[in-house]
């Protein structure tokens, strides 16, 4: 079993203790699969593995879930089909109603491994040869314009979901003053993420008021 599996497997348990439960995305991640509870069960190193396989599970892969909306879903695959995916997007639609699959596989038929398919071999292809592509020098607007670089995407904030700033380093959210770099742990001064709650050497608690190191020399003429 993978990660999506082991969620699902615990999903189904938790649903099973109450059928008929009315289920929300909110509920879900609150409720019935919050991260700091089942993460060592699960074997969730961090949040982003965490949050990249609750958003696989609300996106309708294996069709183990289904969404009472099927737009929210569509757009869960589609974030999950980006280069840099916002893995957090599902608690912007902490109230659409979620279902398991009648025809899903119950949480027993996943203890037994999926059976190894050994594709063959795809046969090789000869090499592609390209050709250069000839340019009328005597026409004034057949060189190609050079190309506009893409626009970074804003990473969201962890705490209050707004995006960042671009054009510069942000070590706090401009928004809510959430910290967004590395912290010292209070405890055992080990450094800690921004979007952790406990230390992942000592186990301590994230305290607010811990101030993060002063930028580089570097960093300030920035």
């Amino acid at each position: 079993m993978d990660a999506l599996d082991r969620l699902y497997r615990r999903v189904s348990l938790a649903l099973a203790r109450d059928p008929g439960r009315a289920l929300t995305v909110g509920d879900l991640y609150q409720e019935v699969v919050p991260y700091r509870l089942i993460r060592s069960e699960l074997g969730f190193a961090e949040l982003a593995e965490y949050e990249h396989a609750l958003l696989r599970l609300l996106a309708g892969e294996r069709e183990y879930l289904e969404t009472e909306r099927p737009e929210v879903a569509d757009e869960f695959r589609r974030e999950l089909q980006a280069p840099n995916p916002i893995l957090g997007i599902y608690r912007d639609y902490a109230d659409v109603g979620v279902q398991p699959n009648p025809f899903a596989p119950q949480p027993g038929d996943l203890t037994a491994p999926p059976p190894v398919v050994v594709a063959a071999p795809a046969p090789a292809s000869p090499p592609r040869l390209e050709l250069p592509v000839p340019v009328d020098r005597t026409d004034p607007g057949a060189a190609a314009e050079p190309a506009v670089p893409a626009r970074p995407r804003p990473k969201p904030c962890p705490g209050c979901r707004s995006p960042l700033p671009t054009d510069r380093e942000a070590r706090f959210c401009p928004f809510c003053g959430t910290c967004l770099v590395p912290v010292p742990c209070a405890d055992c001064s080990a450094m800690m993420q921004p979007e952790w709650s406990f230390c992942a050497t000592c186990g301590a608690p994230r305290q607010t008021g811990v101030t993060p190191p002063a930028p580089r020399p570097e960093q300030r003429l920035r």
